[in-house]
């Protein structure tokens, strides 16, 4: 789908290796940053059987991409990546979407600082996840929370802020990059 200005959409096939790592690379990315932002496993799935995810693309490269919930009308995820930030490929891509949408797109929530400014700037409604996929996030992020707990080495100098409580930050990083390529790779 081309949306003008050298941004176009184009549809994530699974069975490409380009596409899979490019995906894997950018979700990784995504769960990266979002763990230095809130210190944890952020929800937000770019694949599963209710997506259709598609890279948004400028100049001919991955630049970002787009998971839409069809059923929800909703936008389970939307990642550019931080080079390309700024120059409102994000918010051209929502506004299509928008606009070919047959009702108010929506955001799923939480939303990042960025996400929920651009929501309000669209006048985009935002939904809430789906109790199954509530269910599923948390059962993930407690998986990860017990592997991280049972198999860390570093004794608590990985810890952030030296705080017992807190998981290894080394560990975590390393459970999030693991996480990324099993959700692409189911």
């Amino acid at each position: 789908m081309q949306l003008g200005n050298g941004i176009t959409l184009k549809g994530y096939l699974l069975y490409e290796a380009r596409d899979v790592a490019s995906l894997k690379g950018m979700y990784t990315s995504y769960l990266l940053e979002e763990y230095e932002r809130i210190s944890e496993l952020a929800f937000g799935n770019p694949t599963a059987g209710y997506l259709v995810t598609s890279f948004i693309r400028s100049g001919g490269e991955d630049v970002g991409f787009v998971s839409l919930d069809h059923g929800q009308r909703a936008v389970e995820l939307v990642y550019v990546k931080p080079e390309h930030r700024g120059k409102g490929l994000a918010r051209v891509v929502l506004e299509e979407l928008n606009r070919i949408c047959p009702q108010t797109l929506a955001l799923k929530t939480p939303l990042s600082p960025g996400g929920e400014a651009l929501a309000s700037t669209l006048g985009l409604e935002r939904a809430d996840n789906l109790p199954h996929e509530e269910a599923k996030n948390q059962e993930s992020l407690r998986i990860m929370r017990e592997g991280i707990k049972r198999t860390c080495q570093h004794k608590g100098k990985g810890r952030q802020g030296g705080d017992p409580r807190k998981l290894c930050r080394r560990c975590y990083q390393t459970a999030l990059r693991k996480y990324a390529n099993a959700v692409i790779d189911r």
